[in-house]
């Protein structure tokens, strides 16, 4: 599994240069703010973040691209053989349903599986609830009951969001990473919410509101840190881990 830092360096971000002079200081620009041409030029040089977002617009038909699965594939995939986590994931969402004609549980829980161990904080997600929900969800399909291990990746996707909003807050980046930076947060909260209840719950794992606390505790004062504010929905879970001793 990759760290944070390489996600963010590696697949995420170019450095912009205020100017030409050798000292400039730089800005991380996200892959999204390249125009077609460029993202073309980049990705055929061999960037995966270039590769990646080419395969996104393609897919999802954006900058005046057209909707195209099978050119989408083609890019997501060149990235995914260079350890693009983002594009693994979407290699195996594209057979989550039958929106691309695709729909295929059998390959999305294999490439989801890959996803999550490369790194990928969605699939980390994703693979922590099917393996919570077991196969009877998906149709017998994806990996039975196993909430220890559900629990696992949860707690993953929990630190690696967190380690990436950590990055962005701690360097200096462009505004064009608000919306990847919204889907982060998200996942955060998310992630830290359902595997403290768990926890808490003593839902297939040991009970132990202790552990819960230190959990909801440093999540909290990373939220307070870079937020200005308290999550209520931690403060919430909080209050249910008091009577612990």
């Amino acid at each position: 599994m990759i760290s944070a830092k390489e996600y963010f360096e590696e697949y995420l971000t170019w450095k912009k240069k205020e100017s030409s002079l050798r000292s400039a200081s730089c800005t991380y620009e996200s892959y999204a703010e390249l125009e077609v041409q460029d993202l073309i030029a980049e990705a055929e040089a061999g960037n995966p973040g270039a590769q990646e977002e080419l395969g996104e617009r393609y897919l999802f038909g954006l900058s005046d691209l057209p909707q195209d699965t099978e050119k989408a594939i083609e890019q997501l995939k060149k990235a995914a053989e260079q350890g693009h986590p983002d594009a693994m994931h979407l290699l195996a969402d594209i057979h989550r349903t039958d929106d691309y004609g695709m729909l295929d549980y059998e390959q999305y829980f294999e490439q989801l599986e890959k996803a999550a161990e490369r790194g990928s904080w969605k699939a980390m997600f994703n693979y922590a609830c099917a393996l919570y929900k077991g196969s009877e969800a998906y149709e017998g399909h994806g990996p039975a009951v196993n909430k220890p291990e559900a629990l696992v990746w949860s707690s993953r996707c929990a630190s690696s969001t967190m380690n990436l909003l950590e990055l962005f807050f701690q360097n200096k980046c462009s505004n064009s990473f608000t919306e990847y930076l919204d889907g982060v947060f998200a996942l955060f909260v998310q992630s830290v919410n359902i595997t403290a209840r768990q926890i808490i719950r003593g839902d297939g794992v040991p009970q132990s509101k202790k552990t819960a606390k230190r959990l909801l505790n440093d999540a909290q004062r990373f939220y307070k840190h870079y937020f200005g504010a308290r999550c209520s929905d931690f403060d919430t879970l909080l209050s249910h881990c008091e009577e612990d001793s």
